[in-house]
């Protein structure tokens, strides 16, 4: 669908004042910079080409992430039905080639990205969100760091707005349970820190 030149001005406005926070959105739900990365670029792509059907009357970074948690949620699908975990010392070969096969070694190594964004949210937290399940991750993400209404959050994940209340209830209580364990973990650690400190 091709869009009039008076609407690619206004576009290009919207996007430059919300493709820090889209990314950030992608960044936090999908955990690394190349997904993030696609799905902000095709967030953005599918936005324009339907750029004529924003109702300019709701707020755009509302409709934006919904398209990047909707093309999150398709990728989360994509990969359930398509992931097959494979033993290093036991492969799996098949006739139908190696497109197929899919190797899973976590990378356990700091990057700058994932630095930057455990100081914005704080280490803790940021391991916490880690921990949890896709789905419950990106409740909280849309609701308590992007602010995104209830009714909205449950237009996006197609729920009633009573079951996104109890998601959140639900993953409010596991966030809290990471946390205690954490601070339980390193409750030491930083007593000792506190003390070479003095």
């Amino acid at each position: 669908m091709q869009q009039s030149n008076s609407a690619t001005p206004r576009f290009e406005d919207l996007m430059k004042k919300t493709q820090k926070k889209v990314y950030n959105m992608a960044y936090r739900l999908s955990g690394n910079a190349a997904d993030a990365e696609d799905l902000t670029q095709e967030a953005y792509f599918r936005a324009y080409r339907s750029f004529d059907s924003y109702e300019g009357d709701k707020p755009f970074a509302n409709w934006i992430l919904r398209i990047v948690t909707r093309l999150y949620l398709d990728l989360l699908r994509h990969r359930r039905r398509r992931v097959q975990t494979v033993s290093y010392d036991n492969p799996l070969h098949k006739d139908s080639g190696e497109d197929d096969l899919f190797f899973e070694q976590a990378d356990n190594t700091d990057n700058p990205e994932s630095v930057l964004m455990d100081s914005t949210l704080g280490e803790e937290l940021e391991n916490a969100l880690r921990s949890l399940p896709a789905e419950q991750r990106l409740v909280v993400m849309l609701a308590d760091v992007e602010g995104v209404p209830y009714k909205d959050i449950a237009e996006i994940l197609d729920a009633p707005v009573g079951t996104i209340r109890s998601r959140l209830h639900r993953t409010h209580k596991a966030l809290r349970k990471q946390l205690a364990k954490w601070e339980e973990q390193h409750e030491g650690h930083i007593a000792n820190l506190q003390i070479a400190d003095a």
